[in-house]
């Protein structure tokens, strides 16, 4: 049995975009680190926060974290290396050391997300860039297959892309395809959120299940690679009256946003991509959901299924007839939880939420493994965790939970 670590991460060096470009970096001045921007990432960032009382005015956008996660983006910062040549032999970045790490726990192959891509993002945005914001992307995808060389058999980088260029996204894809990727990045949240025009207007974005975006479903399918919506890639935004509670601050929105919205952007995205029928069209691609949790998951297989009139239980029957949502709008021919059990993976985060009882709600085929590392909230004994849950499993139960995606993917 082969164990498939669906979402790790590279803690990428601080100097990683000046040893890939020199010049992208020149153009960004000195390097950004974690704790220079979370608070643009993880902050209140609404221009609404103005319209609320006095008493309820933020000093900082600092202020708009919350305490405890403060801690985490601290302890997060203190693990991202300053510099890769003095960082050499460190399994938060180094193949060879975090190999040793697999060998270890029993991971046979991990698939490898960016943590501090996001550093220079943030401050290509704040210097008025953002036209470098591709640049950026695929220089961490020519530094991390520099760094993973010889061993892409077991470290898959996953590829960064950008969906508002299309044809420069599915070259991309294809050429990370040949260097040993197998998963590409998408959003959780419709294409082109945030972005202004040159008039300074803000174009309505477009649903990932657009068929303008069909080219990139169909190479993933030619090219074998799995698309990965990972948390912090994109966040659903909740309607900020929440924050006008009385209070004297804005912690119940904070927690409200960090707790509960993340769910939304999952189960809209991949609605989405079932209703429109691109998995229908694409039968081949697999998604993967990682780090939002699972317990989600038996709610949108079941009501997606109820608002088109699949889901018929005999035991609520009354013989009265009740309209479906759909009617006869939906004509795809497979019920929509039919295609997520076939098409759709989530990861648990493993030292958050137990396996159970979620396991035992869902087709079992639809968890797979990850461990999150080397990140706080995740763990270097991610194996043993799952191990204690899964046993006494069906037969074969243990086997998906682990293998499903390299067997989807053929690894």
């Amino acid at each position: 049995m082969r164990i498939v670590d669906v979402d790790a991460h590279f803690h990428e060096p601080v100097d990683w975009l000046e040893r890939t470009d020199p010049a992208l970096a020149a153009l960004l001045g000195p390097p950004a680190r974690f704790i220079d921007i979370a608070d643009a990432v993880f902050g209140i960032n609404n221009p609404a926060v103005s319209q609320l009382p006095a008493a309820q005015q933020p000093d900082s956008t600092w202020a708009t974290v919350l305490p405890g996660f403060v801690r985490h983006l601290e302890m997060t910062d203190e693990r991202q290396p300053a510099r890769q040549d003095q960082a050499v032999g460190d399994p938060v970045w180094d193949a060879q050391a975090r190999l040793k790490v697999c060998d270890a726990e029993g991971i046979d192959v991990q698939f490898l997300n960016p943590s501090f891509l996001v550093n220079t993002v943030v401050q290509a945005a704040r210097a008025r860039r953002a036209d470098l914001i591709p640049q950026v992307r695929m220089a961490w995808n020519r530094w991390a297959m520099d760094v993973v060389h010889g061993h892409t058999r077991r470290l898959m980088p996953v590829a960064q892309i950008d969906f508002n260029d299309v044809p420069a996204a599915v070259a991309e894809m294809t050429r990370m395809r040949a260097l040993g990727s197998r998963g590409f990045t998408i959003s959780e949240s419709p294409v082109g959120v945030g972005r202004f025009g040159k008039d300074g207007s803000s174009p309505l974005a477009r649903s990932i299940s657009h068929p303008d975006f069909e080219p990139i479903w169909s190479a993933a399918e030619d090219l074998g690679m799995a698309a990965i919506a990972h948390v912090g890639f994109s966040r659903e935004r909740i309607q900020f009256g929440w924050a006008n509670n009385g209070a004297s601050d804005l912690t119940t929105y904070s927690l409200l946003s960090m707790a509960i919205a993340p769910q939304l952007g999952p189960q809209l995205m991949l609605g989405a991509l079932v209703f429109d029928g691109v998995l229908e069209r694409h039968p081949k691609l697999m998604v993967v959901v990682e780090e939002v949790g699972i317990s989600w998951l038996p709610h949108l297989l079941g009501v997606v299924d109820n608002a088109v009139g699949r889901s018929r239980s005999g035991l609520l029957a009354d013989g009265e007839f009740r309209p479906d949502f759909a009617g006869t709008a939906y004509r795809l021919p497979l019920a929509p939880s039919e295609y997520l059990r076939r098409q759709v993976m989530v990861t648990p985060l493993v030292v958050n939420e137990p396996l159970r009882p979620v396991l035992d709600r869902v087709p079992a085929e639809m968890l797979c493994f990850s461990s999150d590392y080397p990140h706080v909230e995740g763990t270097a004994r991610a194996v043993a965790i799952c191990e204690r849950q899964l046993e006494g499993c069906a037969p074969g139960v243990r086997e998906t939970f682990y293998g499903r995606l390299a067997g989807c993917l053929g690894l």
